[in-house]
């Protein structure tokens, strides 16, 4: 995250919960995601501008190590208007097909658009347009 607050508060939570994360406060512009790194790569609603996302999305495969995991859930571009969360331009957001389009090398083990409730604090709660994502590196 790119944010200290969201890093402090991840701490937080995780020793509330008895386990122990690591987390790194960066901007995914500048950010090396590194080789063969990460077990398991994690975006919930990390929505990013669209030349960001090429190239960090084109790193996955490279980043993760052989199995590794990433777990990705998103607004997609039906939650325009919804005033339930969420980015207010279409540029941000990602469909199913954008996905399978702009993460290669990875095997999609589930991949979905959905409706559903988020429940995230004031400004992200309500019925939803979301698309969920797990996929592994062989």
């Amino acid at each position: 995250d790119r944010s200290q607050v969201g890093m402090d508060k991840a701490q937080r939570l995780a020793a509330e919960k008895g386990v122990e994360i690591q987390t790194i406060c960066a901007d995914l512009a500048d950010f090396d995601l590194g080789q063969a790194r990460w077990d398991a790569i994690v975006s919930i609603f990390g929505h990013v501008p669209p030349g960001v996302r090429h190239t960090v999305y084109g790193s996955l495969h490279a980043a993760l190590k052989p199995g590794g995991v990433l777990l990705l859930e998103a607004y997609t571009p039906d939650q325009l208007g919804r005033g339930t969360g969420g980015p207010r331009t279409a540029d941000l957001l990602l469909t199913a097909d954008m996905l399978r389009a702009e993460i290669p090398g990875l095997d999609f083990l589930y991949l979905e658009e959905l409706e559903r409730e988020v429940i995230e604090g004031t400004g992200h709660t309500g019925l939803s347009s979301v698309v969920q994502l797990i996929a592994r590196k062989p």
